[in-house]
This record gives C-alpha cells, sequence and structure tokens, in this order.
C-alpha cells in the first residue's frame, strides 16, 4: 500500500549518460586548449631565443653555399 501514494520517478539514466557525455567532451576541449596555450608559449619562446642568438650564427648557416660572403664586403667568387 505504501507505494500507491509514492510518484513514480522518471528515468534519468539517459540524462546521466549525456551529462557524463558532455563532461568528457568539456576534459578533452580544455586539454586541447591548455595543449594550444603550451605549444603558443613555446614557440613565443623559440621566437625571442632567434632574436638574441641570431646575428652572425644565422649568416653563417650550413645551408648556404658560401656562407662568408657578405660579412667582410669582399666577394668570394
Amino acid at each position: 500500500m505504501t507505494n500507491m501514494f509514492k510518484p513514480k520517478m522518471p528515468d534519468t539514466s539517459a540524462q546521466e549518460v549525456a551529462m557524463k557525455r558532455q563532461e568528457e567532451l568539456l576534459a578533452k576541449q580544455e586539454a586541447r586548449t591548455e595543449a594550444e596555450e603550451v605549444e603558443e608559449r613555446r614557440r613565443i619562446a623559440a621566437q625571442m631565443r632567434a632574436r638574441r642568438t641570431g646575428g652572425m650564427r644565422s649568416l653563417l648557416s650550413p645551408m648556404r653555399s658560401t656562407p662568408q660572403v657578405g660579412l667582410s664586403g669582399v666577394n668570394y667568387e
């Protein structure tokens, strides 16, 4: 008889599954955002390092066929 006066509780399992999925998606998005921020900080740090240590070293790159050309004003042809 006690069940006669109790309201029937709605099934919330579908909502719980949807909330769990939404939380997982949010966690993935936050992780992706954090990774992008870390990569951006690394990129900025690399640019700052390149500005500090650039100059002669970048002119003497092993990729150039004649790296000394243009440094002393004399052509080495």
